[in-house]
């Protein structure tokens, strides 16, 4: 397994790939010694956050014992080979599986670890809390829409982790799947490893789209301040709290928020179609077109830009147009459903 060091990659990446590199020496925990909640870890912070959202039980205790159980299975030195990292990553990922945890679509770390079902960003969170235990230097790295770990080295090289798959993953792999812009990485929007403060600065913003989805999209804001003060580049922020600001019709303020997001982050089709939706509204048609055109260039699967297209073509009095743009809408949401 190659690692990724400063010296040897593109000058695209330089700006983002600081590690920081915390060591120990240590041996596995003795069952008396096991981990029982102290020191917490960001885990906990992430469940303290989460605190009345509805999660069934108390899931401080689940955490506790995932946590001991790694301490004892896993053991810790000063500093690591690859080998050896890629060695405490799997095993890592052996215990999760081993406790039944799988992938999927889950916006709470809290209800993650009730129904052992956790997304990117809970997985992360559960390698980061094991490693603040054991002292092994393993951060949270940011790209769109998605969160990933790294294990760095003495040397400032670094190993990236897909947690989702339990396999290593090079910076290409990410730029590539997920269609990240070079300005992005650049502006260190994405593809930074993150402190502390802007990995909590995600749990706030899941938190908020989490009441975002229920339509909660007042509740939603508080946390969505709290993301971009901890994390003034999270693109994803802007996103949503510009896309709550819209629903509860502060137009102004939406719009300011989105066009801070697609500064950060031009590639997401959500917030080109939102765009649209506050330009339609306004009556800058010739914005709106560009905006909802936007959108489909970067996700042709989504019928609502094609509608809404059709509203702008009806609008000019190109009624002809208008009806091709309609039946596209609608030939795309019985292909995709979207």
């Amino acid at each position: 397994m190659m690692r990724t060091r400063i010296g040897l990659i593109k000058p695209l990446m330089l700006p983002v790939l600081a590690c920081i590199i915390i060591s120990a020496t240590r041996a596995p925990l003795p069952v008396h010694a096991r981990y029982k909640g102290a020191p917490k870890t960001i885990a906990h912070d992430f469940l303290d956050i989460e605190k009345g959202l509805g999660v069934v039980g108390d899931q401080y205790p689940a955490l506790n014992a995932l946590i001991a159980k790694a301490t004892a299975k896993i053991a810790v030195q000063k500093s690591y080979t690859t080998e050896q990292a890629i060695g405490i990553l799997h095993s890592i990922d052996s215990l999760l599986r081993g406790e039944g945890y799988t992938f999927g679509k889950n916006l709470l770390l809290g209800r993650g670890l009730e129904r052992k079902t956790i997304d990117c960003d809970n997985y992360c969170a559960l390698y980061i809390a094991i490693a603040e235990v054991l002292m092994v230097p393993i951060v949270p790295v940011y790209a769109p829409n998605h969160s990933f770990i790294r294990f760095c080295f003495d040397d400032g090289s670094y190993v990236n982790w897909e947690t989702t798959q339990g396999e290593s993953r090079p910076d290409s792999y990410y730029v590539k799947e997920l269609g990240i812009p070079e300005a992005s990485i650049l502006a260190g929007v994405y593809m930074k490893t993150l402190s502390r403060k802007e990995f909590i600065a995600v749990e706030y913003n899941n938190v908020g789209a989490y009441l975002m989805t229920d339509g909660k999209y007042a509740a939603a804001l508080p946390y969505f301040n709290t993301a971009v003060k901890l994390y003034p580049l999270f693109s994803s922020a802007y996103h949503n709290r510009g896309s709550s600001l819209y629903a509860i019709k502060r137009p102004d303020e939406a719009l300011a928020d989105l066009l801070r997001a697609n500064e950060l982050d031009p590639s997401r089709p959500g917030t080109h179609n939102t765009l649209g939706d506050l330009y339609l509204d306004r009556k800058d048609l010739g914005r709106a077109l560009g905006e909802f055109n936007a959108s489909i260039k970067l996700d042709p699967t989504n019928y609502v830009p094609y509608n809404s297209i059709a509203i702008i073509m009806n609008l000019q009095g190109d009624k002809l147009k208008a009806r091709s743009w309609l039946k596209k809408s609608r030939e795309i949401k019985a292909r995709y459903g979207k």
